[in-house]
C-alpha cells in the first residue's frame, strides 16, 4: 500500500512537473517572441526616424543647391537669389544681377519674389509659410530703412 501511494505520488509529481515545464517552455517561447517583436518594432522606428532625418537633410541640401537646379534657373538667375532658410528659403531680387554702376533704379525695375523650395513627398506649406504667402498676395509687403548712428551709445 505504501508502495502504491509512493508510486501514485511519484506519478502525480511527474505529471505536475511535466505540466510546469511545459508552461515554462511556452512562457519562454512567448517571451522570445515578444522580445523579437519589440526588436522589430524598435528597428522600424529607428529606420523611420533615420529616413526622416535623411529626408530632412536631403531637403536642406536641395534648398541650398536650388539656385543651380534647372527648375530654378529656368525662371530666375542664381545671382539674384539670397538664401534665408527660414521661414522661407529664398528672396529673389529679379534683375538685380543686371545692375552695374551706371544702372538707375527707375531704368531697370527689380521684382522681389519670396520662394520656398519643396522636395520629397510632402510639398505642403507650413502655417508660417502660408501666412507669408497670403501677406504677399494681399500686398502686405513693405520696405523700411533703419538708420543707426555709428557712435551709438547702445553699443557700450
Amino acid at each position: 500500500m505504501e508502495l502504491e501511494l509512493l508510486l501514485i505520488w511519484a506519478i502525480v509529481t511527474t505529471i505536475f512537473l511535466i505540466i510546469i515545464v511545459g508552461i515554462l517552455i511556452k512562457l519562454q517561447k512567448k517571451h522570445k517572441d515578444d522580445i523579437e517583436k519589440m526588436k522589430q518594432s524598435i528597428q522600424k522606428k529607428v529606420d523611420k526616424s533615420l529616413d526622416a532625418q535623411r529626408s530632412s537633410t536631403k531637403g536642406n541640401i536641395n534648398e541650398q543647391l536650388a539656385p543651380i537646379m534647372p527648375e530654378f534657373t529656368e525662371k530666375y538667375a542664381a545671382s539674384d537669389a539670397r538664401f534665408l532658410g527660414s521661414p522661407i528659403d529664398f528672396v529673389i531680387f529679379k534683375n538685380m544681377s543686371q545692375y552695374d554702376s551706371k544702372t538707375k533704379a527707375l531704368d531697370l525695375p527689380i521684382d522681389v519674389i519670396l520662394i520656398d523650395i519643396k522636395t520629397g513627398k510632402t510639398k505642403r506649406l507650413t502655417e508660417k509659410e502660408k501666412a507669408i504667402k497670403i501677406a504677399c498676395e494681399e500686398g502686405r509687403v513693405s520696405f523700411d530703412q533703419i538708420d543707426i548712428e555709428e557712435s551709438s551709445k547702445n553699443l557700450g
